[in-house]
């Protein structure tokens, strides 16, 4: 699927090897509860991955899975040696980050999204947000291929032209699923986080992981728009659809509410232990770490006293 390739390759390109020095995660080794052994850590995913890139030699997929990896890695680095800053903002935007450069991405990723009250955590549940993002999206694709299964056992016979399916009622409906997954990503920044500015919240996380030019998600839908769903969704009950109907709404175009006007930052409280024990084990598409963490004996770099801007 040239789209998808095209999409995490220009995403790594502008936000990965652009932020190589940074260590991605954008938190400061000074916060962190094993400094050196984080900056070490950091440094060493960095270099591995610039020669991955460079291995390549333009290979796009070659390139993406280098990023996959480096991004896995780094989050090695955080449950290693960091593990104080996992509820941060930072650390939830790297995640954020990662699903998007990452198309075999999935969940569970550790520390994410964030508890509940958790300490030194995000103001805004930026974990939340994607998380039902991501939901949309896979309600979207299984709602499209119902459609187009459906439309196929409506043909029994292809030599019977009477028995081709409604096609204006097939296209539709496909409207009807890419009104309601666009919806349902975007109407989750407001619901999650209603104080937050919207587009750090995640509402511009919509054009990324629902593009007009996804043929997955918007067959038989050449020129969908957000701008002209209002009178589909006045008219669609999205949960026969498929979508989740729980503690979930689904805003029109024209009546979202006021914008919240917060940044994001951290809230007050200091993580005195790694919040998933010593020793976690995770798993991606094609790896599966076990991290160890260190520091547990030193004493915590204190978190955010009352609020610190991300």
């Amino acid at each position: 699927m040239p789209s998808i390739i095209y999409l995490a390759v220009s995403a790594a390109a502008m936000t990965g090897l652009a932020q190589l020095a940074s260590a991605q995660t954008n938190i400061t080794a000074s916060a962190c509860v094993a400094e050196s052994v984080y900056s070490d850590c950091n440094r060493n995913v960095a270099d591995t991955w610039r020669s991955c890139i460079n291995n390549c030699n333009g290979n796009g997929d070659c390139i993406v899975d280098c990023g996959c990896t480096a991004h896995q890695q780094y989050i090695n680095c955080m449950a290693h040696s960091c593990w104080n800053q996992v509820y941060s903002c930072e650390y939830q935007l790297f995640v954020q980050q990662y699903f998007a450069v990452c198309p075999s991405a999935t969940e569970p990723i550790p520390f994410w999204p964030a508890p509940d009250n958790a300490p030194n955590r995000c103001s805004c549940s930026l974990g939340k947000v994607l998380t039902n993002t991501l939901s949309a999206r896979q309600a979207q694709l299984s709602c499209v291929q119902n459609i187009t299964n459906q439309a196929l056992n409506d043909i029994p016979d292809l030599s019977n032209l009477g028995n081709l399916a409604n096609i204006p009622d097939i296209a539709r409906t496909a409207t009807d699923c890419a009104c309601c997954g666009a919806s349902a990503s975007l109407s989750s920044a407001w619901q999650v986080c209603p104080n937050t500015v919207p587009t750090l919240a995640g509402a511009d996380l919509w054009p990324l992981f629902f593009p007009s030019t996804f043929p997955n998600l918007y067959t038989s839908i050449p020129n969908f728009a957000w701008s002209t769903c209002d009178n589909t969704l006045s008219s669609t009950d999205c949960a026969n659809l498929g979508f989740s109907d729980t503690d979930n709404k689904y805003y029109r175009p024209g009546d979202f509410p006021q914008n919240g006007t917060s940044t994001l930052h951290n809230v007050a409280g200091t993580v005195t232990a790694p919040p998933s024990g010593t020793v976690i084990t995770w798993s991606q598409a094609s790896a599966t770490y076990t991290v160890t963490a260190t520091g547990v004996d030193r004493g915590v770099v204190a978190g955010a006293s009352q609020t610190d801007e991300c």
